[in-house]
Order: structure tokens, then sequence, then C-alpha cells
């Protein structure tokens, strides 16, 4: 709880910060400001971001199709996983809207069943494909070769999984990516051995060593797909803290977030 608390004034004291750097005043657009707090919390300075990038995100924002991500949050609403999900991450000192990184991954569906890879199935809330879960300590079932539901295979467990996925996270977050939440996204998505080649080739700096920083030195060396990932994780963050602002309708998943 003192940590909590911590937190919370230090937020406050980063607001006032930023207000007097002049990044945002009170007329700044509340969809920006939102995509300046949600950079934010996944370990960015609001400082570094450049005006390219916030566009990216708002063009992301319209891409979303309603119908799909109303689907997905009220299913995970409906079960809680917001709550169950980001009490996990927090445990591992990690944001809570990594939480995003499940919805793009599985569509927030306990039961989903990956496309076969050379690594084996992914499957479960967090694609894990088998090589990685039973690196974090989950059990596979008899299934874990076929695409099919497995309800002997942790990967399907909520709790198990999300911790399994929180102990990951947490390596790259903590390593190379240098705390920074994107960078770790695209580790996700491309695989932390290959990007962590481009990731050193980077200063150990903050304010150099972050996703646009990657983009503007090895912009041909990242996938299409990665640069969709990131994006659509950081649009749908943007979304989910205030769904009702970008016309959805369904209640925020992770539950009121600072400075909203």
């Amino acid at each position: 709880r003192s940590i909590q608390e911590r937190r919370q004034r230090l937020e406050a004291q980063y607001e006032d910060l930023v207000k007097t750097l002049g990044i945002y005043s009170d007329r700044t657009p509340e969809e920006v400001k939102l995509i300046y707090r949600t950079v934010h919390r996944l370990g960015e300075s609001e400082a570094t971001v450049p005006r390219g990038f916030v566009d990216e995100v708002l063009k992301y924002i319209k891409l979303w199709k309603k119908a799909d991500l109303e689907a997905s949050l009220a299913r995970a609403n409906a079960q809680g996983l917001g709550t169950r999900m980001s009490g996990i991450l927090l445990t591992h000192n990690l944001p809570r809207e990594f939480f995003y990184l499940a919805l793009q991954e599985s569509k927030l569906d306990t039961r989903a069943i990956g496309p076969s890879t050379r690594f084996g199935v992914p499957k479960g809330l967090w694609q894990l494909i088998p090589p990685t879960a039973e690196a974090y300590g989950l059990h596979l079932g008899p299934l874990q070769g076929e695409r099919r539901f497995d309800p002997s295979d942790d990967r399907h467990d909520v709790a198990k999984a999300t911790t399994a996925a929180a102990r990951y996270l947490e390596d790259i977050y903590t390593t190379d990516a240098q705390a920074s939440g994107l960078l770790v996204m695209a580790s996700y998505n491309m695989g932390e051995t290959r990007l962590r080649t481009l990731i050193r080739t980077l200063p150990e700096s903050p304010a150099d060593r972050n996703f646009w920083a990657l983009l503007e030195k090895h912009r041909k060396s990242i996938p299409n797909e990665t640069y969709d990932y990131v994006f659509r994780v950081v649009s749908a963050a943007v979304i989910g803290a205030n769904p009702r602002l970008f016309g959805f309708d369904f209640d925020p998943p992770l539950g009121a977030l600072p400075n909203n």
C-alpha cells in the first residue's frame, strides 16, 4: 500500500512537471492527453514522444472495429479478467496496460488456439508457445501438439498463464528493454532474441532506447506485423482508459486509472 501511495504522489508531481514543460496543457485534446499518459505508464517519457507517434496512435484508434473490440472487452469484463490479470501484472512490477497484449494475442479468449509454428502450437490468453510456457513453469497437456483446447494445459488457466507471461515480460522489461513498455511489446511479438540484437545498438539511455528510436534506426529490420502489433496494443490501451470518449460502449476493463 505504501508503494502504491508513493506512486500516486509521484504521478501527481509528474503531471505538474509535464504541464510546466509545456508538453500538453488544459487546451490539449483529451484523446492526445490519454496517449501521452498511456505511453508514460508504459515506461516512456512524454518529453521524448514524437508528434508523428501520437498521430499514428490516433490513426490506429480509428482502425479498431467497434464490434470486435466491444465483444472482446465485454467478455473480459464479464469474467473480471481486467482486475485479475492486471493484479498479477502489478505484482511483477509491470504496467497494467500489458493486459492489452493478451487482447491482441487472443481477443481475451482463454480457449484461444493459434496457428502451428516450428516451436509448437501457441495457446491461451497469452498465446504462449510450448518452450516458453515450460520455461516459465507451466504444465502442458497431452494435446499440446494439436490445435485443440486442452483443459489440462495450464496455458488455458487465467492465473497460471498470466503469471507465466508476467514473469516472461518482466525478464524482457528489466534487461535490454530498460523498462520501455513499447520495446517489450515489440519483443513479445518479434521474439526477444531477434530484437535484442537491434536494441543493443541503441544507447543505454531511456531518451535514446525506446520504440521510436528503434524505428528511426532499424525500421527496415522491423516486420510490419510487429509495427502494427505495437500500435494496436497502445491504441487499445488508450481506448480502454476511456472507451466512451472514442464512441465505444463498455466500461474501462482495468477500472479507474490515474489522471484520467
